[in-house]
């Protein structure tokens, strides 16, 4: 089970038997610099901000007793003692990389576009998987705007096609049934119905919301996404 950064921060904070508001506090005491408030901690939490800056995560880190790197990547114990890094320090320690995946075809995302299931070791470029990763990753290249402002043209997605039962708002690969076409989107479980969804909320709703009723299948989850320099 992949955990994310909104997850391991409410299970430590509910470790700690802190609420939001408290949390809140006990941050703008260690920098009263930050304008931070219950409402972006619940974003966070609930993956609608999925990253923070340097300044926020430095303080969030000692608020909640634990390391920057275990906020961002869990790695490293969440009880571990954190470095005294200087504020003005705008980069962190990476996670380990555990193995080299293949970019094998690009997913124009929202749209249905060829998938290629199995490659040859030597015909594609590789990229290392920043997470722990199943055997058979791939990566795919993302097309199109129908997943920004958090997925943009040409980011990176790390595709597990081991992990086929995501849970709700994960972001998956689905493959039509009766084709060997493709579509990036997040999963969404309404009242036990299965729904994938487009995240540009330029899109009108029949464009955003695809209803799984059979007509196709989940044939991986997106574990990791990397932004081009």
């Amino acid at each position: 089970m992949i955990v994310e950064l909104g997850e391991r921060l409410k299970a430590r904070r509910e470790s700690l038997g802190l609420t939001q508001d408290m949390l809140t506090a006990r941050v703008k005491e260690i920098d009263s610099s930050l304008s931070l408030n219950r409402i972006t901690i619940s974003q966070i939490e609930n993956g609608i901000q999925s990253s923070m800056k340097d300044r926020l995560l430095l303080a969030m880190s000692k608020a909640l007793e634990c390391s920057p790197e275990w906020i961002v990547y869990g790695t490293n114990s969440a009880n571990a003692e954190h470095a005294d890094i200087p504020s003005q320090a705008n980069v962190s320690h990476g996670p380990a990389v555990s193995t080299m995946c293949p970019v094998i075809s690009w997913v124009k995302a929202g749209d249905f576009s060829e998938a290629v299931t199995p490659y040859a070791p030597d015909e594609y470029e590789y990229y290392p998987c920043p997470v722990h990763s199943g055997p058979g990753t791939y990566i795919l290249r993302v097309r199109g705007d129908s997943m920004e402002p958090r997925f943009e043209e040409n980011d990176l997605i790390f595709i597990d096609p081991n992990l086929v039962e995501p849970e709700h708002n994960k972001f998956v690969i689905a493959m039509l049934t009766d084709s060997a076409e493709a579509t990036f989107k997040q999963i969404q479980v309404i009242d036990n119905k299965k729904y994938l969804k487009a995240l540009n909320p330029s899109y009108p709703p029949e464009l955003r919301f695809l209803s799984i009723n059979g007509n196709c299948q989940i044939i991986g989850t997106v574990i990791a996404h990397m932004k081009p320099i």
